[in-house]
């Protein structure tokens, strides 16, 4: 315990003295544990070490931290669109590289109704992406039934139409 509290008390002392304000304290957390905690009392002991490493040995990183941190978070939140956008193509809502139906179906049929690039991290984690595992859950229990949506987006099978 007494060299978790050491290496909390060395880990506060270098973002002092890197000039880090309490704002940019928890975001800078926030985004190491890709959400899990804000607060530098919630990091595991390996985070503390590997962020006073990067404090000590990465001069870019120490020199910026408001920078590095808005950066590991945007990487975060990429990782998080990349779930949803998998589980869109994978159920049909989101085909190639052309983004209008799925613009569409964010806008209108979305948690939030909003684009992709809108959500935050948070939104992501704890509405969106339940949002979609729920739609994938749907998607695999229909895909076997015989001609429904479902199905068709499954074998790749176009719906006819009574045109």
């Amino acid at each position: 315990m007494t060299q978790t509290k050491d290496k909390h008390r060395k880990l506060m002392t270098l973002l002092s003295k890197a000039g880090v304000d309490e704002e940019t304290r928890h975001d800078l957390v926030y985004a190491w544990t890709c959400g899990r905690t804000k607060s530098t009392t919630g990091l595991y002991d390996n985070e503390i070490d590997d962020i006073i490493w990067k404090l000590q040995n990465d001069g870019l990183f120490s020199s910026n931290v408001k920078r590095s941190a808005n950066a590991i978070n945007e990487l975060a939140i990429k990782e998080k669109r990349s779930i949803v956008l998998a589980i869109a193509q994978k159920v049909g809502i989101h085909e190639g590289t052309s983004f209008t139906k799925f613009n569409a179906f964010m806008k209108e049929r979305s948690v939030l109704k909003k684009q992709l690039t809108k959500y935050t991290f948070e939104e992501l984690t704890e509405q969106l992406i339940p949002q979609f595992k729920s739609i994938e859950a749907n998607f695999e229990k229909s895909k076997d039934k015989a001609f429904n949506k479902a199905w068709h987006e499954h074998y790749k099978i176009p719906e006819i139409t009574n045109n």
